[in-house]
């Protein structure tokens, strides 16, 4: 009787085992709220991490400066009233530049960030939206007024050097050394573009390259050789800016939401989308962007920091401060043989496991009360790995039953 039952199997695998069902690998991922702080005003625009601070524009509130220290348990330090309506904060050293809105740029000494003090201020009567800053120059997306080129090596006494003019109208910018990369929207036609803007001489800043693109453009990101462009409802762009001064836009994710900005960590962009929370997006091939994970508090996402494996957003009333884990689980449903590919052939191998012949199946996660799973081989997800799952997949083969999945533990344990 066993050698009839063995003939069986043997005749069924010569039937399936050239059959391929899934090719590559899955690799599961996952936010986890660490924590809501709800703010003591409720205008939260932008959000800046420096250390274990964090520093957030609260519109006409001005600067609110929380402890971070303990991501679950984060303190109010103090707020600082700007004279205007803060719209993004970034530090550097002993002092915080604040995008002000029709108060123009303000420089705040935060050596005792307990106590704040203004020591300087370039007023500007327009609408400053977004400052950056690198060496000894800060540089303004100032809507239809261009980009002020800000000389700030003396914080008390920033002096305007020279001014950036554009057609359309400028929202984001990333200063990196001599060149801003620069988001700019026009409404006839409706279009975003990108534009990279040399101000080695910043009395005489020229666009040195551009793009142009379907839809707005306001937060940008630049990691390595590409620029990530938050596009409103038209998602994420990514821009290839490694053949200087040329840029090309590689890859496109359409968020749910309206993209606001992004921020790079690793591997992953984390999208400000508004309305849908923050999207996270696979960039390990930034041609081909793909989703990743996503968390909606029902909040409205405006700004966000990614620092390391910890995600701050400005969610307008609250700081949201979330636990991103990249995962453990990396495989394929039903590859029990670890090559990628879960066909036939890893039925051979299950049995051959289960016979002692072969070794155990290579992947494995941590996945909560379960244990330690041999994951890729436990083809009905029911997060164990035994001869029902051999009986699951050959019947899936044969077109008698569904396709394997994951265990839902596995999907929020890091290895």
């Amino acid at each position: 009787m066993r050698r009839i039952f063995m003939y069986f199997i043997f005749i069924t695998l010569v039937g399936i085992v050239g059959f391929t069902l899934f090719s590559g690998n899955l690799f599961a991922q996952h936010l986890e709220l660490i924590t809501n702080y709800v703010l003591p005003d409720t205008m939260a625009y932008g959000v800046f991490i420096d250390s274990s601070l964090a520093y957030i524009a609260d519109d006409h509130s001005g600067v609110d400066i929380v402890d971070v220290t303990d991501p679950s348990n984060p303190q109010f330090v103090t707020n600082f009233d700007t004279p205007g309506y803060s719209r993004c904060v970034v530090t550097r050293g002993n002092y915080a530049y604040v995008a002000d809105g029709d108060s123009g740029l303000v420089i705040l000494n935060i050596s005792n960030p307990a106590q704040p003090q203004q020591v300087g201020r370039y007023v500007d009567a327009n609408n400053v939206l977004t400052v950056s800053v690198d060496g000894d120059y800060a540089c303004l997306a100032n809507g239809y007024s261009g980009m002020p080129i800000i000389n700030i090596s003396d914080p008390t006494n920033p002096v305007l050097a020279g001014t950036y003019q554009s057609a359309g109208y400028l929202m984001g910018v990333s200063l990196v050394g001599n060149y801003a990369y620069v988001t700019d929207n026009y409404l006839e036609p409706d279009q975003g573009e990108l534009q990279l803007v040399d101000i080695t001489d910043p009395a005489n800043p020229y666009e040195a390259g551009n793009v142009f693109f379907t839809g707005g453009a306001y937060g940008v990101s630049i990691s390595g050789n590409f620029a990530y462009v938050a596009a409103f409802t038209y998602g994420l762009k990514i821009f290839d800016i490694s053949t200087f001064p040329s840029i090309f836009l590689v890859g496109t994710y359409d968020s749910p939401g309206s993209a606001e900005h992004v921020s790079v960590s690793g591997n992953y962009a984390f999208i400000a989308d508004l309305t849908n929370g923050v999207e996270v997006v696979d960039i390990t091939d930034p041609y081909t962007p793909v989703f990743a994970t996503n968390y909606n508090n029902g909040k409205l996402s405006y700004d966000i920091r990614a620092v390391g494996d910890t995600i701050f957003v400005a969610n307008l009333t609250e700081l949201t401060i979330l636990q991103f884990q990249a995962g453990g689980c990396f495989y394929t449903p039903g590859d029990a043989n670890g090559n990628g590919s879960a066909n036939g052939i890893d039925i051979v191998y299950d049995v051959n496991y289960f016979k002692g012949i072969s070794q155990p199946p290579p992947d494995s996660c941590d996945c909560g009360s379960f244990g330690r799973v041999y994951a890729a081989a436990d083809a009905n997800g029911n997060c164990q790995f035994n001869g029902i799952d051999v009986t699951y997949f050959v019947n899936f083969l044969k077109g008698r039953g569904a396709a394997p999945f994951i265990c839902p533990d596995c999907l929020v344990r890091v290895r």
